[in-house]
């Protein structure tokens, strides 16, 4: 026996492929879909400075120290840095994150916009230590 959708059930497929797409194209690349985020800092939209890479930190949550030397170098030199690295949750949500050297310290945002389970938004604090990153959480702006 030959099963088919109805006409009004296919106009229902139909109508949320884009919203698949939407989620797919996301997890694709989560650091260049929450720039364009309507809600994206400024600085995190409109990148400028030395680029220092991205990382996608493991189960360690530490970052290369190739791009921590680069951010400390730019922060010496009195130059913005900028980084980027993504952390999954449980669930493999990606969670990405940006930081920007501002003189002897970082500003770091990150989105939960992925996260199935998070309250979505942006959270965004000073680091005074990069070294210290991305573990170092000196308090919420």
């Amino acid at each position: 026996m030959k099963k088919t959708l109805s006409v009004a059930a296919t106009g229902i497929v139909l109508a949320a492929l884009p919203l698949l797409s939407a989620c797919a194209g996301s997890a694709g690349d989560p650091i260049a879909s929450a720039r364009e985020l309507a809600d994206a800092p400024g600085w995190v939209s409109t990148p400028t400075g030395t680029n220092c890479g991205s990382a996608e930190l493991g189960q360690k949550r530490t970052l290369p120290k190739k791009n921590l030397k680069c951010l400390m170098d730019a922060s010496r030199a009195g130059d913005v840095g900028m980084l980027t690295w993504i952390q999954r949750t449980t669930e493999g949500d990606p969670v990405p994150s940006f930081v920007m050297t501002a003189g002897s310290g970082a500003t770091v945002a990150s989105t939960a916009a992925y996260d199935t389970y998070g309250q979505g938004g942006w959270t965004e604090y000073e680091c005074t230590d990069i070294a210290a990153l991305p573990n170092c959480s000196d308090g919420s702006k």
